[in-house]
């Protein structure tokens, strides 16, 4: 959306953690997809070379395939959860930085909304060290839902999500991811608004904000009456 208007009745925000509060880096994928192509050398007996060669031959080529995508035409058919697996699992803690900016509008949102909350499909303690290498200790969030308590794959996580707060209804909630299928899709289905950040080119078929970067976030939940 070119000029995006505020979105209004919302009482809670969540966030995603993984590539939705640090953005993305061709050192965060090089290591995201280093975790990718050890799936492939299990599941074709190939060296890892010879894995890396067979991903980025199609990912690269112009080809508009997604990650899990390419993953499915290798042979694994779980391609889209081993990305997001990828995603969540790989160890990027050491490349991740603080950015005040992200600091400065978590706590602008506080201010905000009835709550601010996280949920993510790391894992609790995986979430805790990633945000803490981003200088964003986990009080910032009044609730926070991790893949130890339940599954963003499966919607469980958001209908948890939903659960804490009896008294609104899923319009009242929105959820910033980067994902469109376990970010926008699956809240989406239960009610819930959604935006989509770091989107590089507007897809119409998207019925969800889609946004440049994080801090656009000030606009449609920040932006004076």
């Amino acid at each position: 959306m070119s000029t995006p208007e505020r979105l209004e009745g919302i009482r809670v925000v969540g966030f995603d953690l993984d590539q939705t509060l640090y953005p993305k880096s061709p050192e965060i994928d090089e290591m995201i997809g280093h975790y990718l192509y050890e799936r492939i050398v299990e599941h074709r007996s190939v060296s890892l070379a010879e894995a890396r060669e067979l991903f980025t031959s199609r990912y690269l080529e112009g080809s508009g395939m997604s990650g899990g995508e390419v993953m499915r035409d290798l042979g694994l058919a779980n391609g889209a959860e081993l990305v997001q697996e990828a995603l969540e699992r790989a160890d990027i803690t050491s490349l991740l930085q603080p950015d005040p900016a992200t600091c400065e509008l978590l706590a602008a949102l506080a201010q905000s909304y009835r709550s601010v909350d996280l949920i993510t499909g790391s894992g609790r303690e995986q979430a805790r060290q990633k945000l803490a290498a981003l200088n964003i200790p986990l009080e910032t969030f009044g609730l926070v839902i991790t893949d130890d308590e339940a599954s963003k794959a499966t919607g469980a996580s958001y209908r948890l999500w939903l659960s804490h707060y009896p008294n609104l209804g899923p319009d009242q909630f929105v959820y910033i991811g980067d994902r469109p299928r376990s970010d926008y899709e699956i809240p989406a289905a239960l009610g819930i608004r959604t935006v989509l950040v770091y989107v590089r080119e507007t897809n119409p078929d998207i019925d969800a904000y889609q946004i440049a970067n994080l801090l656009g976030l000030r606009d449609i939940l920040l932006m004076k009456d």
